[in-house]
């Protein structure tokens, strides 16, 4: 019997076929999916040369959910990630992405938890009622809350890296060099 919240093995061949070693079925990405959304964790391998290629499938399963059904990235979302690319602060974007997603987490479960609380076990509706319901009455201003806390801590993550260049451009200029690069024709 498994256990729920583990990683499940997927191993990728190179027709693009996925199977599932838990179930020793073949499985497509909307399988995966499922597998994700009851709390499963995956690891996809490649069969030939059993490099990770996991992070590949997850994007795969992200571009037909964007492309398929209710997008969750704005044009703009997406426009500022790719500007982040290359920059030298690109790596400090993950955890901050993270910790936004972990805060949205952790609001949901105190949802749910004054939720039961007020309606008691025994006549509490369906997660999946009780989010639509809240979303409805507070989506506009949970969305807003969301956005002013991804803006504050993007604009101060900025101005920060800002400080950093004029701090690095500083301590450059104290530096004799033998030449000069704007005097030299």
């Amino acid at each position: 019997m498994r256990r729920k919240n583990e990683t499940r093995l997927i191993k990728k061949y190179q027709n693009r076929r996925l199977y599932d070693t838990a179930t020793s079925t073949y499985i497509i990405l909307e399988d995966i999916k499922q597998i994700i959304v009851e709390g499963d964790m995956v690891k996809v391998v490649d069969v030939k040369t059993n490099a990770d290629v996991t992070r590949s499938v997850l994007l795969q399963i992200i571009l037909e959910e964007e492309v398929n059904g209710v997008p969750m990235f704005s044009n703009d979302f997406l426009f500022q990630i790719i500007r982040f690319y290359g920059k030298s602060f690109q790596s400090a974007l993950s955890p901050f992405l993270e910790q936004g997603v972990d805060l949205f987490k952790k609001m949901q479960k105190q949802f749910y938890e004054q939720i039961r609380d007020s309606y008691g076990k025994e006549r509490l509706p369906s997660g999946v009622e009780l989010w639509h319901e809240f979303m409805a009455q507070q989506g506009p201003q949970l969305e807003d809350m969301i956005k002013d806390y991804v803006q504050n801590n993007t604009n101060t993550f900025l101005k920060m890296q800002e400080r950093l260049q004029k701090q690095t451009e500083n301590v450059l200029g104290y530096l004799q060099f033998p030449f000069n690069l704007q005097n030299k024709k």
